[in-house]
Parts: C-alpha cells; sequence; structure tokens
C-alpha cells in the first residue's frame, strides 16, 4: 500500500523529484567522471614506476664515476645506485629540429625504460637507439628507421631498435612551446658506449632509497666529500610533478562539483518534503490513526528522498566512468604518455553515493518529524492557519507606495525563506560556475595576447643547432638586427650551499637587452632588466621567499659552482620559470655566452638553408600550435557550462514549481477575484527575476576566485593571471535572465487551468 502511494505521490509531484534525481545524478557524474580519471591515473602511475624500478633520488653533478657509486651503495638505506649522462641534444630539420633529451648508461637497475614497441632497451648495444613512443607516432617512425640526435658536438646516427616510457618525463614541454607538441620534444635511450671514451662523463647518479632520500643529504655529503650539486627527489622532477599537479586538480573539482550539487538537492529535498508532509497532514493522521507506527510512516516519507537520490547516484556512477571518465583520460593521455592509463573507479564512489542517500534520507527525516508528533485526532484536521506578523519589508517607509506585485512577493519571500535562499544560493552557485567556465576562455585570449604580443616582440625565432659558433650567431644577429638568446638548465635557491628541500629546478634566459626578448613585471607591465640584477619570475621568489633587492643563488646543471645575483625585479611569464638576465652581466661573471635562438622582426628568410641553423619559427605558426594545443581546455570549460546552465534551470524551474504549489490557493483566491492569469503568472516571474537578480549580484566576483586557483593548481612551472571580460559577466547574467523569464512563462499554462472549486474546498 505504501509502495503504491510512494509512486502516486512521487508522480504526483514528478517535477521537484526529478529534480532531486538529476541534482544526485549530476553530483555523482562530476565525481566520478573526475575520479575515473585520477584514479585510473594513480593506478597506472603505481604499475608503471614498479615495473621500471623508477627511482626515489637524483644527485647531480659534473663528474660521477663508479667509485662514486659504490661509496652512495654504502649508505644506510640506499639500495640501488646506476650512473647516467643526461644532456638535451636535438634532432635532425626534418624533425622540426625538436628538443631530444639524450640519456646515456650502460646499466639497467633503477628507471629503467618501459618497453612500448620493438626490443627491449640493451645498454650495451652500441647500434640502436631507444625512442620516446609519442615523438615517433607524431613523425610516424617505426622501428628499422635511422634517426639522428645531435648532441654535445656529435652527430649521433642509428637505428632505432624499439619505443620506450619513463616515469620522469611524464611531461614534456620545448623551451619554444607554453604546452607539450611531441613535434618539439622527445627524448631517446642510448648505451654510453656510443660515445668517445673520452666524453663517457656521467653527470647524475639515480637511486632507489627507504624512506625519504632527502634526508639522506648529509651521508651523501660524507660519502663524496661534497663532490655534487645537490640531491633532488621525485617532487624536484617538472615532469614528473606536472602530473600529479593535474590530477591534484582534478580531485578537487571532484568534491567541489559533488558539494555544489548535493547543497542544492539538499535544499530541494527539504523544501520538497516540508511542502508535502504539509499537504499530506490529514493522510498522516489516518495513517496514525490506523494504528500504523510513527516510525514506518516516517520510513514511508524517508523513502521517497532515499529512492530519488539513490537512482540518481546510480545513474551517476555509470554515466561519470562511461562518459566523461573517458573523455578525461583520452584527452589528458595524448599530452601525458603513461602506459595502461584507464577509466577507473573505487570504493570511494560508493561511499560518496551512499552518503548522498544518508543526506538526503536525513533531510527529509527532519522535514517530517514535526508533524509526527502531532495528536492523531488533531492531525486529522486542517492545520491551523499561521498567525500573520507583519514581516521586515512592511517596516520600510515606503511600503505603501509599492505595487501589489511588489507587496505580495515580498510577503512571500520573508514567510519562506528556505525557498527563497534555495533559488538564490542556486543561482549564485550557477553564476559563478558559468563565470568559471567562459572565463576560461578569456583567461585563454588573455595569456595569448601577452605572450605573443607583449613578450614576445619579434616575428621569427631561429633556433640555432650545438655546432654553431658564436661567430655566426653574431653573424646573424647583425644581417638581421635581432637579438641574441641563450637558454639553460638551472637550480636556484634561496641561500648558499642550500639544502635539496631548498633547491628549484628552473630556466635560465641570457638576454642582450634589445627590447625583442622582453619581461613584464608582476603587474604584467613591460620593464627593462637594470644592469647588474636579475628577473626571477614570481611563483618561484614567492616559492623561496625572495623578493626585488635579495640575492638569489644559481648554478646550471653541468657545474657545482652556485652563483649570486641580486633580483632587481620580480618577474611573470606563463611558462618559463627561473632567472632572466643580461648578456653584459652574464659574462662579467666569467661565463661564456652562447646563444640558443635568435629574435628578429623581419631578414630572416632562407636562414633555414644554413648548415649551423636547425629551424625557423614564424609567430604566427607558433600561435596556431598553441591554439591547437588549447582545444583540451575546451571540454573543462563546455563541461562547466553545461552544468552550470543544468543547475540554473533547475534551481529556477524548482523554485517557481514550489512557489506555484505553495500558493496554488492563493493565486485560485486572486482568480475568483478576478486576476486574469497573466496577471497571476508576473507575480511568479517577478519572484524568480528578484531572486535572480540577487544570485547573479553576489555571483559575479566569486567567478575570479575559483578560476584563479584552477590556474594556480597547475603547478608552479605555470602562471597564467586569470582574467574575466566584462562582456562575460553581462553575457552570464543575460542567461540567467532570461531562464528565469522562461521560467515564469513554463507555468502560464497551469495557472490557467487551476481549478478553482477543488483547490478552495479546503477552506470551507
Amino acid at each position: 500500500m505504501l509502495l503504491k502511494k510512494m509512486l502516486r505521490d512521487i508522480k504526483e509531484n514528478f517535477a521537484q523529484f526529478f529534480s532531486i534525481f538529476l541534482l544526485s545524478a549530476v553530483a555523482m557524474w562530476c565525481y566520478t567522471g573526475f575520479q575515473a580519471n585520477v584514479i585510473g591515473g594513480k593506478k597506472a602511475r603505481a604499475e608503471f614506476e614498479e615495473n621500471t624500478n623508477f627511482a626515489d633520488g637524483w644527485i647531480y653533478g659534473a663528474q660521477f664515476d663508479e667509485d662514486s657509486v659504490k661509496k652512495v651503495e654504502e649508505i644506510d638505506k640506499v639500495k640501488e645506485v646506476q650512473l647516467r649522462t643526461e644532456v638535451l641534444g636535438k634532432a635532425d630539420e626534418k624533425y622540426n629540429t625538436a628538443e631530444i633529451w639524450c640519456y646515456f648508461q650502460d646499466e639497467l637497475k633503477v628507471t629503467r625504460p618501459y618497453n612500448v614497441g620493438g626490443a627491449d632497451f640493451d645498454p650495451d648495444d652500441e647500434d640502436g637507439i631507444w625512442l620516446l613512443n609519442r615523438f615517433a607516432d607524431t613523425w610516424k617512425l617505426k622501428v628499422g628507421d635511422k634517426f639522428t640526435v645531435h648532441v654535445m658536438g656529435l652527430d649521433i646516427e642509428k637505428e632505432i631498435k624499439g619505443f620506450v616510457n619513463i616515469p620522469e618525463r611524464e611531461f614534456m614541454c620545448a623551451s619554444t612551446d607554453t604546452d607539450t607538441d611531441f613535434h618539439n620534444i622527445g627524448y631517446v635511450y642510448l648505451s654510453s658506449k656510443v660515445l668517445p671514451e673520452e666524453m663517457r662523463v656521467y653527470n647524475e647518479m639515480i637511486f632507489t632509497c627507504e624512506g625519504d632520500p632527502l634526508k639522506l643529504d648529509d651521508a651523501i655529503d660524507d660519502a663524496l666529500d661534497g663532490g655534487y650539486a645537490f640531491i633532488g627527489d621525485r617532487k624536484s622532477l617538472d615532469g614528473y610533478n606536472r602530473l600529479t599537479d593535474e590530477l591534484s586538480q582534478h580531485d578537487g573539482f571532484s568534491y567541489i562539483f559533488s558539494f555544489v550539487f548535493v547543497a542544492i538537492a539538499l535544499l530541494v529535498i527539504v523544501t520538497t518534503m516540508k511542502r508535502m508532509v504539509a499537504q499530506q497532514r490529514t493522510q498522516i493522521g489516518t495513517l496514525n490513526a490506523l494504528g500504523m507506527k510513527n516510525r514506518k510512516i516516517m520510513l514511508h516519507y524517508m523513502s521517497f528522498s532515499m529512492v530519488v537520490s539513490a537512482l540518481g547516484s546510480i545513474a551517476g556512477l555509470a554515466l561519470g566512468v562511461v562518459t566523461f571518465g573517458r573523455i578525461m583520460v583520452d584527452m589528458f593521455g595524448k599530452f601525458y604518455p603513461v602506459p595502461g592509463w584507464e577509466p577507473d573507479y573505487n570504493y570511494k564512489s560508493f561511499v560518496l553515493a551512499a552518503a548522498i542517500v544518508l543526506i538526503c534520507a536525513l533531510a527529509a527525516y527532519f522535514s517530517c518529524r514535526r508533524i509526527l508528533k502531532i495528536h492523531p485526532s488533531e492531525a486529522l484536521r486542517p492545520a491551523t492557519a499561521k498567525s500573520s506578523k507583519p514581516t521586515i519589508f512592511e517596516k520600510l517607509p515606503f511600503w505603501n507606495k509599492l505595487s501589489f506585485n511588489a507587496r505580495y512577493n515580498l510577503r512571500d519571500i520573508a514567510r519562506s525563506k528556505m525557498r527563497a535562499f534555495m533559488g538564490i544560493f542556486g543561482t549564485c552557485v550557477g553564476m559563478m560556475l558559468m563565470n568559471l567556465g567562459l572565463g576560461a576562455y578569456d583567461t585563454l585570449d588573455y595569456v595569448k595576447n601577452w605572450y605573443f604580443k607583449d613578450l614576445q616582440n619579434y616575428q621569427y625565432q631561429v633556433l640555432f643547432t650545438d655546432s654553431c659558433t658564436p661567430e655566426q650567431a653574431e653573424e646573424v644577429a647583425e644581417e638581421t638586427g635581432g637579438e641574441l638568446v641563450g637558454m639553460d638548465l638551472i637550480s636556484i635557491a634561496a641561500k648558499d650551499h642550500p639544502v635539496s628541500d631548498d633547491i628549484i629546478s628552473a630556466k635560465l634566459a641570457v638576454t642582450e637587452g634589445k627590447g625583442l626578448y622582453c619581461v613584464s613585471d608582476r603587474e604584467l607591465e613591460l620593464a627593462p632588466i637594470k644592469a647588474g640584477t636579475v628577473a626571477l619570475t614570481m611563483k618561484q621568489a614567492d616559492r623561496l621567499g625572495l623578493t626585488a633587492g635579495d640575492d638569489v643563488y644559481w648554478k646550471t646543471q653541468s657545474e657545482n659552482e652556485w652563483h649570486c645575483s641580486e633580483i632587481g625585479m620580480v618577474s611573470r611569464h606563463p611558462s618559463i620559470t627561473g632567472i632572466t638576465m643580461l648578456r653584459e652581466d652574464y659574462e662579467d661573471m666569467g661565463l661564456d655566452f652562447r646563444a640558443n635562438m635568435l629574435v628578429a622582426k623581419s631578414g630572416c628568410d632562407g636562414l633555414d638553408s644554413r648548415e649551423y641553423i636547425s629551424a625557423v619559427h614564424d609567430i604566427d605558426d607558433l600561435e596556431k600550435a598553441f591554439d591547437k594545443n588549447m582545444e583540451v581546455m575546451d571540454i573543462l570549460v563546455w563541461f562547466m557550462v553545461f552544468f552550470s546552465a543544468m543547475l540554473i534551470i533547475i534551481v529556477l524551474y524548482n523554485s517557481g514549481n514550489l512557489s506555484f504549489n505553495e500558493r496554488e490557493k492563493e493565486f485560485a483566491t486572486l482568480k475568483v477575484m478576478g486576476f486574469k492569469s497573466s496577471a497571476i503568472r508576473r507575480l511568479i516571474s517577478t519572484q524568480n527575476l528578484w531572486l535572480s537578480i540577487i544570485g547573479v549580484l553576489l555571483g559575479l566576483p566569486l567567478g575570479q576566485i575559483p578560476l584563479q586557483a584552477m590556474m594556480d593548481s597547475n603547478g608552479d612551472s605555470v602562471d597564467w593571471p586569470c582574467y574575466i571580460a566584462p562582456l562575460t559577466y553581462v553575457e552570464a547574467g543575460i542567461f540567467v535572465m532570461l531562464v528565469s523569464v522562461l521560467v515564469g512563462f513554463m507555468f502560464a499554462r497551469r495557472i490557467k487551468r487551476i481549478d478553482m472549486v477543488e483547490v478552495l474546498k479546503g477552506l470551507e
């Protein structure tokens, strides 16, 4: 009997219960969609790291040998140690002179290359080369093809024997790109035996250990007698941390989106069940009078929200994994080469689903328990009308000058605070999410203009080969009137002789200060670098606790000596983080300037034919590549816009529907008094419009906060200042207002069909 009654009541209140179903489904959809990506990614990474025996620590220095290995192996808690040479090279011009990281080693103990195709890496094979599979796929390279890498002044041509992946380069980005483009970046593994005897100098020792490798710093320092630069752990690897930050970002999104939709669902349940129980007061009294226990009646009314939210949670759980979860994995798998990454789920999804059902059931419980305290004989009578007290709005000095429409709605809002709060809160959150989604597009355009129009005050990038001499680079600069730029990988710290926890991996840009390769300050205004000082990027300065006027210490990967420079400016750059300094200051420190590229506004036609120039890039082409790489944001943006629009529609429709049902007798009375249906419809529309305006105004400033948090969650290697255009606020506000107006029209037919005799029977 109660089951039939429940189904009948759900049918009669379909709109409200369907809203609960949708909100529960969307909450689980958001959670499992993001979590399927995160859980699958973490699972694949764990297997990847285990299969490759991924290193725990990295010891960097200028020169290591077998004796160094033996000394480190004797340290307590150190397990395995391996020598390795890591150096940046370049591919041939036909492969866009891509940056190629080269790993030379003669052992397979630690961080073994993971085989993706072809033969396993053989450190004794002097004739083979093993290539990153994503780079090979991009350039259609196959096993058996010849591939040449230009590194350390050598042109090494070998046969491709296989394709590999390694965990420490799960993210890669060329120095000329703002995001991953496997046309321009890759890595190779080769035997150390391919190098001449005099060039077999190992600059890394990688090791596995028990516990935190950074805590072994003192022991390693004693063992090597200080003969190394610094020690790093996995957190010091940008290629590893970038995916860690990405997964953490998605993990946070899953909880934020779920919380928003569950919170709205609770408001809907509270208002729906409160109204239903009030309407069924006499039915509850009848059931009590017939001997049915309060516990059974309570369970009956709790089952409404339990069944609907459970069905919604199940639907959202299934949809999240097979739809959005799959889309996320496919999308981000293109940028992060992690083998075996598939969407997955764990027990937390079922725990959250159970929590949603439980929370919804509790909301229904607290809505029902007041009625069940009433004696059955009293419950059988219609509820006594509440005594109407003057509302706070009626104390306004201009109250009597307001229209009937305004006074009627202000009284209703004051007497139905929960419903009004639900409308305002839902619209506010929807407005925030709408601004967050649309603001991502504005931020993308803003960063693009800042990067390509302001910082890059040139039209061409000319990339030099490793064999290019300083004289040849100077000759090209004189011909084109361009500016030479040197780039190098460095480590930076806030003090001399830093411990590994205080060291940040970054980049060094050495410019000639001609105004082509530009630097911007914290406010994104272009500013020259003061002679004798350096510009340190903002995130690195904040992390080290440094400001303008402080000293910063830095060293290149190929040396052990730390250099000290004064910070003249804290700068910002979207993707290149570290230090920028003038060539004259660099050379005054006794360092040899070597240009990696030249930037110029014109005069670069035909330069790519010279043997010491690997490529000439037009900024327009780089801008197109940037746009293509940023297409990945489209899915996230449309995801946020879609669900924010859904949230706004559900909240406003549900608010209007509840308002209609709660005031149906009042509307019938107004119709008896001669009010037309259009006038009554305006009552609903006016209130929805008011609540929407308040929600829009409250949500306007909130979009920028989560947007900046989303950009900052990409880690210290990315600095994207968020920006939401004024027009975006207007568009989002217009959308909310439009939905509000359309919702009002949706009740026009229901108002016309009000049966005044039937509705007013209860007032006899």
